[in-house]
């Protein structure tokens, strides 16, 4: 039984790659490709197997390389707070604080005032006037980011006392 399943398979196989291909140009123009003689018909040469060869890996690696280094690179930047400074007091009953920070090099993007962790305010510049502060212990922080959400660059936690009279005092 194998033998002649191997049998049949040959012959369709050698009957297959024996064959011929005609192109025939119709009346209408259009084309037809055939594997029957026909009159006007244009036998063609094809080539027993098709081939393509692929680039090599590497240069495709390569490739990738190179667009990642085409990529926009970011300056190193530098931010810090300039005032308050670290573990200053402020004394003032209303709970004002300015908060002024310095970038370098300067770029264009925002910046976010931290207050205890929390986000506070949001400005172009790096200043900000906060009110209403309590009395106690705060820490800021500044954030420089660009106008794609990456933060460029992030200042070190600063610590302020905010210092105000006590509401218990009375002045009569």
């Amino acid at each position: 039984m194998k033998k002649i399943v191997l049998a049949i398979l040959l012959i369709f196989t050698v009957s297959a790659s024996g064959s011929k291909l005609y192109k025939v140009v119709n009346a209408d123009g259009s084309i037809t490709y055939t594997d029957t003689p026909q009159n006007g018909a244009v036998q063609l040469d094809l080539e027993l197997t098709n081939s393509v060869i692929m680039p090599a890996l590497a240069d495709a690696n390569q490739g990738q390389q190179q667009s990642k280094n085409q990529k926009k690179a970011f300056p190193e930047y530098k931010l810090e707070v300039l005032t308050p400074s670290d573990k200053e007091t402020i004394r003032n009953n209303l709970g004002k604080v300015t908060v002024a920070a310095r970038l370098e090099p300067v770029g264009n993007g925002k910046f976010e005032l931290y207050l205890d962790g929390v986000l506070a305010q949001t400005s172009p510049a790096p200043s900000f006037q906060l009110q209403n502060v309590v009395r106690g212990e705060h820490s800021i922080q500044v954030k420089f980011i660009h106008h794609t959400g990456k933060i460029l660059a992030l200042s070190k936690p600063s610590v302020f006392y905010m210092h105000q009279a006590s509401v218990l005092i009375n002045p009569n």
